[in-house]
């Protein structure tokens, strides 16, 4: 079913690279509840189609009881179609997000180097790009992809009029069955918080309901990305070694969930001495204790598979496991725990239908050059470091259990 216009009387447009589960269960949802029509972009067809064909669709908050959220009115357009994107590109459009991963982001170079072109040539004004993404330079590696693709007057109307903003999006969206392709099934939390120095002004003010603004994101980013991202993993890869199927088994363990915590008590102590007085000892305390309970929802039901799929992704430098890590050692602070964990998600290789490439790629290299080798390659740090030596030991004694 082809796009076609959606302009409607006082509504703006939002456009939402990625229809997939945190598209519309968390991006899309806000932006519809704040006001907006959104146009999903993505490059399934049969969700493209079946969101035009019946303009909305419901997300169940799974909190134990029937609440259903009815989303509409929404539209879709394939991501691929330049000419559809050029025709959205002309309409009230009022925002740009994302919520595509970070290893598909940089393919959206063309069809958003397609709006701001089109944008250039109609003299339309600022606008802002919002990359939901769970990755610290998500936005940065958006930008770079969408150079590339701009010669060099596009490029200067870029510079001027695209505001790049950078953001920490934090809610869980697990798989949902459901007759409805389009349903999904979300946790009652969600924080959609956004650098404000990174906005730019807009004409009008694009104001939205859900999303708040800070001058301190990197604070934000870090608290969610080292506590939320950083006990999932480690839930997910001790409960893959403990034969756990799903996150709310593994974190219901005692031994699991005693690991986890003091993951996230040495990553916390980090995270306090870089960013006091942002916020204290005891306001961490209980973030920490929001999100083991978040973890413990009976209603969701993740799978550690899931969880913890493409693991030489997480464990990048700068990401959920050796940010942390990079983050004590900096400040000589107690993480020994996070090494654990480090060890446990070089031993995640599910098999079957959870099969996972990175997960393969991983155990090869391994099975190749040696734990030690594949450690310094991640890290960066020499075969004699102290805290690598912890690791492969750690390793060698996970892997004998």
């Amino acid at each position: 079913m082809p796009y076609e216009s959606v302009s409607l009387p006082g509504k703006p447009i939002a456009i939402q690279f990625g229809a997939g589960n945190i598209g519309r269960g968390f991006i899309g949802a806000v932006l519809s509840q704040a006001g907006f029509h959104v146009v999903f972009a993505d490059v399934q067809e049969k969700i493209v189609n079946a969101l035009n064909e019946t303009g909305r669709y419901d997300v169940h908050i799974l909190n134990g009881e029937t609440q259903i959220e009815t989303i509409e009115p929404v539209s879709a357009v394939t991501s691929t179609d330049l000419k559809a994107i050029e025709t959205i590109a002309r309409e009230p459009l009022s925002i740009i997000t994302t919520a595509v991963g970070p290893n598909i982001l940089p393919r959206l170079a063309k069809p958003i180097a397609q709006i701001i072109r089109t944008r250039m040539e109609e003299g339309m004004g600022p606008i802002n790009i919002v990359a939901c993404e769970n990755l610290q330079n998500a936005t940065d590696k958006l930008r770079e992809a969408l150079e590339s693709e701009l010669n060099d007057k596009e490029r200067i109307y870029m510079q001027d009029n695209i505001g790049f903003a950078i953001c920490s999006v934090d809610r869980i969206v697990p798989p949902f069955s459901s007759d409805n392709i389009l349903d999904v099934g979300v946790e009652p939390f969600f924080e959609w918080t956004v650098d404000s120095n990174s906005l730019k002004k807009t004409d009008p003010d694009v104001v939205i309901n859900g999303m708040h603004t800070t001058n301190n994101l990197d604070a934000y980013v870090q608290r969610k990305l080292f506590t939320l991202n950083t006990g999932h993993a480690i839930t997910a890869y001790l409960g893959f070694l403990d034969k756990k199927d799903t996150i709310l088994d593994a974190i219901s363990d005692d031994s699991i969930r005693t690991t986890v915590t003091q993951a996230l008590h040495e990553s916390g102590a980090a995270l306090i001495a870089k960013h006091h007085p942002f916020f204290s000892q005891e306001e961490h305390e209980e973030y920490i204790k929001k999100i083991l309970k978040r973890f413990s929802n009976h209603n969701l039901k993740d799978e550690v598979s899931r969880v913890g799929r493409e693991p030489l992704r997480k464990l990048r430098q700068g990401d959920r496991l050796l940010g942390p890590v990079e983050m004590c050692r900096e400040r000589n602070l107690g993480h020994d725990t996070l090494l654990l964990g480090i060890a446990a998600a070089l031993l995640f290789h599910p098999t079957g239908v959870h099969e996972d490439q990175e997960a393969n790629e991983m155990q090869d290299r391994i099975q190749q050059e040696g734990v030690e080798k594949v450690v310094s390659d991640l890290t960066g740090w020499q075969i004699d470091d102290h805290d690598l030596q912890k690791i492969t030991r750690e390793y060698s004694r996970l892997k004998s259990v």
